[in-house]
C-alpha cells in the first residue's frame, strides 16, 4: 500500500467494487466521487442508502456468465465473417514483405569475415 494514500481510500474502492451502480452514477454525472466518498464516510458501508446499489452474488455470477457467452458468440460471429482466401492472400503478402525486409537488413549488415580454418595446436611440428 502506498504510504501517501490513506487506507480509507482503498476501503472506499472496495466498497465501490461491491456497488458498481454507484460507478455508473458518477459516469453519468448524477453524483461526484467526492460526494460519494463523503456520504460513505458519514453513513458507513452498511447504511440502507447503499442497498439499491449493491449487486448480489447471484447477479455477479449472471453478469460473468453473460459476459463469457457474449464474448464467445462475438468470437464465433467474427470467425464466420472471415474470408479464408483473403486471409491467405494477406498472410502471403505479409510473408513477402518480411522477406524483403530481411534482404534489406542483410544488405546493410557488415559482411562477416571469411571463416578461418581451426588453428591446429600441433602445426609447429612440421610433420
Amino acid at each position: 500500500m502506498n504510504d501517501s494514500i490513506p487506507a480509507s481510500i482503498y476501503e472506499f474502492r472496495e466498497f465501490l467494487y461491491k456497488h458498481p451502480e454507484l460507478i455508473k452514477e458518477v459516469r453519468e454525472g448524477k453524483q461526484t466521487w467526492n460526494q460519494l466518498y463523503q456520504d460513505w464516510v458519514v453513513l458507513g458501508e452498511d447504511h440502507e442508502q447503499w442497498a439499491s446499489y449493491r449487486i448480489s452474488d447471484e447477479d455477479k455470477k449472471d453478469i460473468v456468465k453473460n459476459d463469457n457467452t457474449d464474448s464467445l458468440s462475438t468470437i464465433i460471429k467474427t470467425l464466420g465473417q472471415i474470408n479464408i482466401e483473403d486471409l491467405q492472400k494477406q498472410i502471403s503478402q505479409f510473408s513477402g514483405m518480411m522477406g524483403n525486409v530481411q534482404q534489406v537488413l542483410q544488405h546493410f549488415q557488415k559482411p562477416s569475415a571469411p571463416p578461418r580454418p581451426p588453428h591446429d595446436p600441433f602445426s609447429f611440428r612440421g610433420f
